[in-house]
């Protein structure tokens, strides 16, 4: 699992489990937040997403479970 660094004012970097399904997201306030049950297509379009964050509130947040790492 490789980390992605994003360019963003809130995500430091995310990864993603692909044997799992599990999206993982570090935040830049020091919190990692695994969100479980994530489709490939849909980590894909948060890694070409033009804003991360965006992405993450509007297609993941309330969408997948998620818990802190």
């Amino acid at each position: 699992m490789d980390w992605i660094e994003a360019d963003s004012s809130n995500i430091a970097r995310f990864a993603y489990d692909e044997a799992n399904n599990v999206l993982k997201v570090e935040f830049k306030n020091g919190g990692i937040y695994d969100y479980f049950d994530v489709p490939q297509p849909v980590f894909d379009g948060m890694r070409n997403a033009p804003s991360k964050g965006q992405y993450l509130a509007q297609q993941i947040k309330g969408y997948y479970r998620y818990a802190r790492a």
